[in-house]
């Protein structure tokens, strides 16, 4: 098999998502809906992990069953993958945070990343009596993300004034694994996020659009990262859908059939959920696209009735390499993938695409799959 056109430079790094509001083969097909389960969960988790993927994002929603629960059991369940945890600021007091996180990374040596959630906002977050507005979140998001920080790399007791939290004499054990601590993630389209991603993150996730507009982002948020003296320390990738066949037509035919049963229920349902999101109304952009086509290779046609990123990556094993590869090109070295069902397309990602981008990844996850 042919290596990826990008060949050299940094590392390439691959992800898939753990669906725990449950899983289907078709959207809108209520018939056949896998329900969440642990089985479901861990079935997809191995898949992800014998297929080579390096970590698995677990989503927060009204029907998504518990972030921090899943990821512990999916983590004692699986060899080397990675939970990318859900930490959202303003749910949990910073310094137990921190040590939630600490002790998550302690017992699991080292298997472990954190994705900054600041919204959805709206109805949503005032279900859970959060009630700050969208750029007070980012606020409260810059300030824990601060203190954990202090609190698991400063030697002495961490006192700290802010206007959201205030600590005195905080000390948090066991300090991290990883040093100077997990990875955070990051996504966002709004200032506040970006300002925050630019000071905090390690990786910047963007959701599907054209390698043109993703590139004008990254150098946004680069510029903006080096305002606070971290150039080159931020890495960019793309969180995508994926339909991957053995022939072009084939692909086709199965993005068509993945949204052919969903309804006008569906569609209103999805647009008014997430209001204050600038991301999500991206997505709901290119929703409006004609055949949805974003790119030769880009597909929304997810986004009109799927809150979240919903552009998917359409096309035979060399066409989707090809689609990523335009995007490592533009400096994103991080894929954050899905498909439906999840299991299967994990699967069939690894066996079809993964092989593209062996000379970029590191050479324990291009090895045979961890024994069970």
């Amino acid at each position: 098999m042919a290596s990826s056109g990008a060949s050299g430079g940094e590392p390439v790094h691959f992800g898939w998502f753990i669906p725990t509001a449950g899983d289907s083969v078709l959207l809108g097909d209520r018939d056949n809906r896998m329900p969440p389960s642990m089985d479901l969960f861990i079935d997809v988790a191995r898949a992800a992990e014998d297929a080579g993927f390096e970590y698995a994002l677990v989503p927060v929603e009204v029907g998504c069953w518990e972030a921090w629960i899943t990821c512990s059991m999916i983590a004692a369940r699986t060899k080397r993958l990675k939970p990318l945890l859900a930490v959202r600021p303003g749910y949990i007091v910073p310094t137990m945070m921190a040590k939630m996180v600490s002790t998550f990374d302690q017992l699991t040596e080292g298997r472990l990343s954190l994705n900054l959630i600041a919204g959805p906002g709206g109805a949503q977050q005032a279900m859970d009596g959060i009630t700050y507005g969208h750029d007070e979140r980012y606020e409260v998001m810059d300030e824990a993300v601060q203190i954990m920080k202090c609190v698991w790399t400063e030697s002495d007791p961490v006192t700290y004034r802010g206007r959201h939290y205030q600590t005195e004499g905080a000390v948090v054990l066991p300090r991290p694994y990883q040093q100077p601590h997990p990875p955070f993630y990051i996504g966002g389209e709004s200032e506040a996020a970006q300002e925050v991603g630019a000071k905090h993150a390690d990786a910047y996730l963007f959701w599907g659009d054209t390698v043109e507009k993703t590139a004008e982002k990254i150098e946004t948020i680069r510029a903006r990262a080096a305002a606070y003296g971290r150039t080159g320390e931020l890495k960019f990738g793309m969180r995508l859908q994926v339909v991957v066949r053995d022939t072009e037509d084939e692909a086709w035919d199965a993005a068509a059939a993945l949204i052919a049963q969903t309804t006008d229920e569906h569609r209103t349902n999805r647009e008014h959920r997430w209001a204050e999101s600038q991301a999500n109304d991206r997505m709901w952009e290119l929703g409006k696209l004609e055949d949805f086509r974003v790119a030769p290779h880009l597909w929304s046609g997810i986004t009109p009735v799927r809150t979240g990123a919903g552009v998917a990556v359409v096309g035979n094993p060399q066409q989707v390499a090809e689609t990523l590869d335009q995007f490592i090109e533009i400096g994103c070295t991080e894929f954050c993938l899905s498909g439906n069902p999840h299991a299967r397309e994990a699967t069939r990602f690894g066996e079809l695409v993964m092989p593209y981008f062996a000379e970029r990844r590191a050479p324990e996850l291009v090895a045979a799959p961890p024994a069970r």
